[in-house]
């Protein structure tokens, strides 16, 4: 009887341990689990712009629902950016790596890149948001991605200004542009996604599909005003 007993009261001191040890902070799963240093403050601090509702079937407190998670997910993207965290792109955060792997490929090799020269990704300016809007995302375009599950029934417009200039950062050398928009630039995308909540962040927007809105296929989902309107 006394085998039984000693490992009753060792498997009973081991749970004791385990009940007693801290859970990890906001901060330690926010390093831990995306590689974001330093932790990003919470709320996540987004830009200020208005949102424009143009599906007609969506309230407004979802299109604002919407919105608000792709602002969270562009100001984590450049937090990741100035990190230099690859682990981020691969955590499910803003995009579903498992389905869209390409779709932050170019960040992720920047950051491979400058890491083997024994410098750095920097973000040297970045662009300004100067619009954003939820539209219904047509079916046809939804459909035409090849991935589970499909992006939600409504997408963002995004319209943003340059400049933006990502640059390779070696001590001792001149910088290597990288990806850049220069001042007086500008683009206009429609993004497909999914919205998603991963441990110790709030409510974020995981892209599956981005669409060029001057392209003539998708101008009209963008509900862009014609050429030559104000």
């Amino acid at each position: 009887m006394k085998g039984p007993l000693v490992l009753l009261v060792a498997a009973l001191a081991l749970a004791g341990c385990t009940a007693d040890r801290p859970a990890p902070s906001r901060c330690q799963t926010i390093q831990h689990d995306y590689g974001l240093t330093p932790c990003p403050a919470d709320p996540v601090p987004v830009e200020s712009v208005a949102v424009r509702n143009l599906d007609p079937n969506l309230s407004d407190a979802e299109a604002n629902r919407i919105a608000q998670a792709y602002l969270r997910s562009r100001a984590l993207y450049y937090l990741a950016v100035g990190a230099n965290s690859t682990k981020f792109f691969a955590a499910g955060v803003i995009s579903r790596p498992d389905q869209t792997p390409m779709m932050f490929d170019a960040e992720t090799s920047h950051i491979r890149d400058a890491h083997a020269r024994q410098g750095r990704l920097v973000l040297a300016a970045r662009s300004t948001l100067t619009s954003l809007a939820v539209v219904a995302l047509p079916a046809d375009l939804r459909d035409g991605l090849e991935v589970q599950p499909k992006p939600m029934a409504d997408a963002v417009v995004v319209r943003a200004a340059g400049p933006e200039r990502q640059v390779i950062r070696v001590p001792g050398r001149p910088d290597t542009p990288v990806s850049t928009l220069a001042a007086g630039d500008s683009y206009t995308i429609l993004v497909g996604g999914v919205l998603v909540t991963r441990a110790g962040l709030p409510e974020t927007f995981a892209e599956l599909g981005q669409w060029e809105c001057l392209d003539p296929d998708t101008h009209g989902a963008c509900q862009l005003p014609p050429a030559g309107a104000s």
